[in-house]
């Protein structure tokens, strides 16, 4: 009744200033705030009625408080969420929304995982997890591991001891997480998709970069159970990143924790791993997320690699590529070139591994060098002589465009002939499909070779030859990817096998079969040792 008395001459005392001053912020948040004490929610819905349009966590706190009082649950995350995004380290926003009976469950405790994951050095991230697990049902603990938990109530040393006795109940294991709640791919591949084109063009032009920032994080925290925003946040931080940077794991981390991809990332040791892992996923699934947290993952290995910043940029008809001070770009040839180089990190992480080992007296012997992606890659960002094997006509007419558009012409030598094991001129055989196109086949011009498949004839040589004629220098380093012509490649470049000067093969080989197989212990013969590399049909052949 005392307080009471109070709050009324406060309310008098306000209502009287607002008389005069209607434009003071305070005063009517304030307002609002003494006539929720004074259980009177329509006169403190009146008060902030004039303000719910300033971006103010407080002011948006208050009207979830009023909407929750008033019964109004779906208004109360409504204004406690935009609380939440003006300022998303509000705690009383946290701690309404949580004490909400509609949030108290899984989606809460995921939604508390993520703010402490994407932010691991705020305590009050890891406090509020382990709050949230005290308050939700036991079964939807299976949301969150173990170890999770865990960590939260070791970093969180501010609670009381009682709160030890809820840790026998903090049960599970993420692989024995419920499944995850659906989600709408659709939806969320027009707003990767989005964000992918809007960062592309943004890219250098750091204040609209903050902004779209601010805008994927607002959406995060709009729908904290749902994977789509995170994973609009991984598409533009696709575009750069720097050594130490922890935000692409991080958010994959939150991919996973909001859909499900690949249960096996938390685990692993290394980023390397994780765009490993991230990659096989993509090529199991048909979603949007898994490209694109393999193409972010594998960019910030191979920047952890290198020890210097990556960036990736649209400008024009052009990819453009930075590592450290050197830049090239890739012409947007065709569809399938378009799609392969703006997930650039996806496809080959251990490749971009290997090609950062190499040294500035290094020799590539690109074979199979389709438009020139790696061989581009190898001269203009490691700075190493390539010499590049390409038949096709469309393929080469794009390598040759990229050389020239990135004056590599010094350092890039094309010749347009298949690697053979004997010389002869033959058919290769392919679909008619543009620049990118693979699965092109050199076979053998004889009568006998069929008609109806459309072919160009070429020259077939092999490498020993170019070699031993002074036609390439010798290479120290070969990559090596003709679909299906392995073996015919292999005999032909005996002899630069067996010369040690060679330090390293990779080769996309199906290896599990009879032939390939074979392929492969015909080159480890000559003292390699074989390795799978980023994916199964990938091998990486070193010297011991």
């Amino acid at each position: 009744m005392y307080l009471s008395g109070h709050l009324d001459s406060a309310r008098d005392v306000l209502e009287h200033h607002l008389a005069l001053s209607p434009d003071d912020v305070p005063a009517r948040h304030l307002l609002a705030v003494v006539r929720r004490g004074l259980s009177d929610p329509a006169g403190a819905e009146e008060a902030l009625a004039p303000i719910l349009g300033l971006a103010n966590a407080s002011i948006h706190h208050v009207a979830g408080l009023i909407a929750r009082d008033r019964g109004d649950l779906d208004g109360a995350r409504l204004r406690l969420r935009r609380s939440l995004i003006c300022n998303p380290g509000h705690a009383g926003a946290w701690q309404a929304l949580t004490r909400l009976k509609a949030r108290c469950g899984a989606g809460a405790l995921r939604a508390a995982a993520a703010a402490a994951l994407s932010e691991p050095r705020d305590l009050f991230g890891w406090r509020r997890l382990w709050a949230t697990s005290l308050t939700v049902a036991e079964a939807d603990r299976a949301a969150v591991g173990r170890g999770l938990i865990g960590e939260a109530f070791a970093r969180s040393n501010a609670f009381t001891p009682s709160s030890l006795e809820a840790v026998p109940l903090l049960f599970a294991d993420w692989s024995e997480a419920d499944t995850a709640p659906p989600v709408d791919t659709e939806l969320e591949a027009g707003l990767t998709r989005l964000v992918e084109q809007i960062a592309g063009r943004l890219q250098g032009e750091a204040d609209a970069l903050a902004g779209l920032d601010r805008q994927t994080r607002r959406l995060a925290l709009w729908w904290p159970d749902r994977r789509m925003a995170w994973v609009a946040r991984m598409a533009m931080h696709g575009f750069g990143t720097a050594p130490g940077a922890g935000r692409n794991l991080r958010n994959a981390r939150q991919v996973l924790a909001f859909g499900g991809m690949h249960r096996t990332l938390p685990s692993v040791a290394t980023l390397f791993e994780a765009a490993v892992e991230a990659k096989a996923s993509a090529f199991r699934s048909q979603g949007k997320a898994a490209p694109v947290v393999g193409h972010a993952l594998g960019m910030q290995a191979l920047c952890e690699t290198v020890g210097q910043p990556i960036d990736l940029r649209w400008v024009d008809r052009e990819v453009r590529v930075r590592i450290g001070d050197r830049e090239i770009g890739y012409g947007f040839a065709s569809p399938q070139v378009t799609g392969f180089v703006t997930q650039l990190f996806l496809h080959e992480p251990g490749l971009w591994r290997w090609m950062a080992g190499f040294g500035p007296d290094d020799v590539l012997l690109d074979v199979g060098a389709n438009v020139g992606i790696y061989s581009i890659a190898a001269a203009g960002l490691f700075g190493v002589r390539v010499v590049a094997l390409e038949p096709y006509r469309p393929n080469l007419e794009a390598l040759r465009a990229n050389i020239e558009s990135n004056r590599l012409a010094d350092r890039i030598a094309v010749l347009p002939i298949a690697a053979t094991e004997t010389e002869t001129t033959g058919r290769l055989f392919h679909d008619g499909g543009a620049a990118g196109a693979a699965a092109q086949h050199f076979g053998v011009d004889t009568p006998e070779a069929p008609a109806d498949e459309p072919f160009d004839r070429v020259d077939g040589v092999p490498v020993d030859l170019l070699v031993e004629r002074g036609a390439i220098p010798f290479p120290t380093r070969i990559k090596i990817d003709v679909d299906g012509n392995e073996r015919a490649v292999i005999e032909g470049m005996t002899r630069t096998l067996a010369d040690r000067r060679l330090h390293s093969v990779r080769l996309e080989l199906r290896w599990w079969k009879p032939d390939g197989r074979a392929v492969a212990q015909r080159v480890c013969s000559f003292g390699f040792r074989a390795a799978v590399d980023d994916d199964q049909k990938n091998l990486l052949f070193t010297r011991p």
